[in-house]
């Protein structure tokens, strides 16, 4: 828990804007090839740690849908390998890229974080369609509360 604590701070205090899937979790812990790994990574309390420190420091958290194809889109050029598995975990698109399946993503949710807020159309349903969250935490400091009680 301590390592989830370091991670979200440093995120939260690097960077404004902090773009994440919006992973199903609980069925992703269905496939027991994946369970341990899943339970062990903690996603949905490390989430829940980057949202309420992200919250105090007025920074913005951006959920891209769960059937976003990070993975499977090339960041370079944007062709979507329909055939990657997860047991690829390096790949060459059409054009040549060749391509690390983690990094990729990672770039892929960036831009689609980035295009999302530039865009304001971002709307959360949970993830089951394919709209996707963004939220500007405003901070609901106690302190915030006791000023507005008292002016």
């Amino acid at each position: 828990m301590d390592t989830l604590h370091k991670v979200s701070h440093q995120l939260v205090s690097n960077y404004d804007i902090i773009a994440l899937e919006d992973l199903n979790v609980k069925g992703m812990v269905k496939n027991h090839k994946l369970s341990k790994h899943i339970s062990d990574a903690s996603w949905g309390t490390f989430v829940r740690l980057l949202e309420y420190k992200a919250d105090w420091n007025d920074k913005e958290i951006v959920k891209i849908n769960r059937f976003y194809p990070s993975s499977k889109t090339c960041c370079e050029c944007g062709w979507i390998n329909q055939d990657l598995n997860l047991s690829i975990r390096e790949w060459t698109c059409k054009n040549g890229h060749v391509l690390d399946r983690d990094l990729n993503a990672a770039k892929n949710i960036l831009k689609e974080g980035l295009k999302i807020i530039s865009s304001g159309t971002g709307d959360y349903t949970g993830g089951d369609s394919n709209k996707t969250l963004t939220t500007k935490h405003k901070s609901v400091k106690p302190e915030a509360h006791l000023s507005l009680a008292n002016g």
